[in-house]
């Protein structure tokens, strides 16, 4: 697959062209510049401007293989003298600058990350030698538009993109660029201070839990398919509370030890849910409760849980929580029998709401809390961590909540209300 360049190696190799113009008479037609990883890029300047005072040109991005949203946006650079020996480096136009903390770029600065910040000084350094100062401008004009295909906005990086690239190089591998971008929320959440991070798989997820609690969307971490990679990566930011939020359909294959979820790498969960469904089943007929297995009753009186039905509920309907089982054989049967014909998890969940076993989904909330438990066991960690299960619906209705959980539910609700 064909490799690219950042935006970063982008931003270095305008800053050094407009640099030669500014201080030698002539913007050339190609560039040079060195990577961190040792690779040499020629790039093509385009759009020159030059005046006494300044100069400018532009590099078209190209990322050669890789999915990314910035391909073919030209990143320009403003070039002017300046009194000293500083090199200053700011964004203009379609750069996003920085709003919260925990990113490696501070507060009100541009976000120009460290590394393509270096590697502009040092291109520029080159230029204009050690007794000459600069201002450098970079921007992207159509950045502001790109920066809502990407997780700038959530980053509180605000008006444009990053100008970004730790190796000058943009290798067609989207899967750990996409990580890195995940852990940046982890690390603002962590850089604001919180103690406790909910983690979901996507939009559904933070929609729902913003929908039912009082809590920043900055405590909400989307996680992608990631899910192992998440927990570790939470953990090892010493959160002391993780709440794990999403439809059952991913959050149900961590049961299989399934804990990368895509569904290239991990098939449909209906299997493990008829399983769970059918041992509850023979349970009950043997006059067991769904979590006899469970030598305490982790449950807490039914007046404290958290009322279940949420904005997207009509009115008048039941709590999904309040419904009665259905002891029948018959209709436990048909039941089953439903189940295993469903295409969806998310057709499972309606015919357990249909048929009053929605409790069942309870029980795997709290086996899919034991399996992050469990994922951590041994680990190195020095704050012990807490972990909770919630389970929506598509339609962002909770329908399985551990007890740790409802817990946490409890004190945010109390705290909400105070």
């Amino acid at each position: 697959m064909r490799f690219g360049y950042t935006t970063g190696s982008c931003a270095t190799a305008a800053a050094k062209a407009a640099a030669i113009g500014l201080f030698y008479g002539n913007i050339p037609d190609e560039i040079e510049i060195d990577t961190p990883v040792g690779i040499k890029l020629r790039l093509i300047i385009h759009d020159k401007q030059l005046s006494d005072n300044a100069a400018g040109c532009a590099v078209q991005k190209d990322a050669g293989d890789d999915p990314d949203v910035t391909n073919g946006c030209t990143v320009y650079a403003h070039v002017e003298r300046i009194f000293g020996e500083t090199i200053e480096i700011d964004g203009g136009e379609g750069v996003g600058r920085v709003t919260k903390p925990g990113l490696q770029v501070p507060v009100g600065h541009a976000a120009i990350n460290p590394v393509p910040r270096r590697m502009i000084e040092h291109a520029v350094r080159e230029v204009i030698g050690k007794r000459n100062g600069a201002r450098v401008i970079i921007s992207v004009p159509k950045g502001r538009v790109l920066s809502e295909k990407t997780f700038n906005s959530k980053l509180g990086i605000l008006g444009g993109i990053s100008i970004i690239g730790t190796t000058g190089i943009v290798r067609p591998m989207s899967e750990d660029a996409f990580k890195t971008s995940l852990l940046c929320g982890l690390d603002i959440a962590r850089g604001i201070g919180y103690e406790t991070v909910a983690l979901v798989p996507g939009s559904l997820g933070e929609r729902s839990i913003l929908n039912l609690v009082d809590i920043t969307k900055d405590q909400i971490i989307q996680i992608s398919n990631f899910v192992g990679f998440m927990l570790d990566a939470a953990r090892e930011r010493h959160f002391k509370k993780i709440i794990l939020a999403g439809h059952p359909g991913k959050l149900v294959k961590l049961l299989r030890g399934d804990f990368h979820t895509h569904s290239s790498v991990s098939q449909p969960a209906n299997d493990i849910l008829i399983s769970i469904i059918e041992q509850h089943m023979q349970n009950r007929g043997q006059g067991t409760g769904a979590r006899s297995q469970k030598p305490e009753a982790r449950n807490p009186p039914p007046d404290t849980r958290y009322p279940i039905p949420m904005k997207q509920h009509d009115e008048n309907k039941t709590s999904l929580h309040d419904n009665t089982p259905i002891d029948s054989p018959l209709r436990s049967s048909a039941m089953l029998h439903g189940a295993k014909e469903a295409a969806t998890v998310e057709g499972i969940v309606e015919l357990l709401h249909k048929h009053g076993n929605l409790s069942i989904m309870d029980e795997i909330a709290e086996r899919i809390e034991d399996k992050v438990l469990e994922f951590y066991k041994g680990k190195l960690q020095p704050v012990p961590v807490k972990v909770g299960v919630i389970l929506f619906d598509m339609k962002g209705s909770v329908v399985g909540i551990s007890d740790s959980a409802q817990l946490w539910l409890n004190h945010v609700k109390t705290k909400s209300l105070s």
